[in-house]
């Protein structure tokens, strides 16, 4: 659980959240039958401020692991 934010965006072109803003983050871990293995990240903003009604603002995301390091391709981002 992630306090005392800065201001910001939800999503580069969304609504925004400020400083009262709560962001809690769930992780899972697991394997399938086939063998792959999936990270998963769930998070979670509540700001009743800035989002009305329910507050509340979900978004997961998924990932597989790769055999090797063949599609890692990093590059640097910005909020800008």
């Amino acid at each position: 659980m992630t306090t005392q934010l800065r201001p910001g965006y939800l999503r580069k072109n969304g609504v925004p959240y400020g400083t009262n803003a709560v962001l809690t983050e769930y992780f899972d871990l697991r394997t399938e039958q086939n063998a792959d293995i999936w990270f998963t990240v769930v998070s979670i903003v509540d700001d009743m401020e800035n989002l009305g009604g329910a507050g509340t603002y979900i978004s997961s995301s998924d990932f597989k692991k790769e055999a090797d390091g063949s599609k890692w391709e990093p590059t640097p981002c910005s909020a800008r």
